[in-house]
């Protein structure tokens, strides 16, 4: 994996929670428009929290045992919405987090609740392309 930070939605799972965390990869817990990013790393849960616009944050770690772990867990009943983020470890962990956020608030802007689950694809009309090709951009 070079340079990218590839994000996928997470189904609301406890068990999916630990799996994504014990690959190395990151959680991204989403409730309306607060963002906590979860790690597991030197036998610990790492937590980030950001608020978008907000130029503080906050970090906790906690010790990787059962108290802990089950609070971890638990976020799958709490999110409104769960991110798995994997991304090349070298990368700046800020900057991924930065990344993850970025492309969360652009996929699911969250100023319309109801919207935010539906992401529709369009596909622009056949006919309507052949017959505007002399005056198009070609998108390859």
């Amino acid at each position: 994996m070079e340079n990218i930070v590839n994000l996928n939605i997470l189904p609301k799972e406890g068990d999916k929670i630990m799996k994504v965390l014990a690959d190395g990869n990151m959680v991204v817990a989403r409730s309306k428009n607060d963002f906590l990013y979860i790690l597991k790393f030197d036998d610990e849960y790492h937590l980030f929290s950001h608020s978008p616009g907000s130029p503080r944050g906050s970090q906790k770690r906690f010790p990787k045992d059962e108290k802990y772990t089950a609070i971890i867990r638990n976020l799958a009943n709490l999110a409104d919405y769960l991110f798995m983020v994997e991304f090349n470890k070298d990368l700046n962990i800020y900057g991924v987090m930065c990344s993850a956020e970025e492309g969360i608030l652009n996929m699911f802007p969250g100023d319309d609740r109801d919207a935010d689950a539906d992401i529709e694809f369009v596909c622009p009309n056949q006919e309507k392309q052949d017959n505007n090709s002399d005056n198009t951009n070609e998108h390859h």
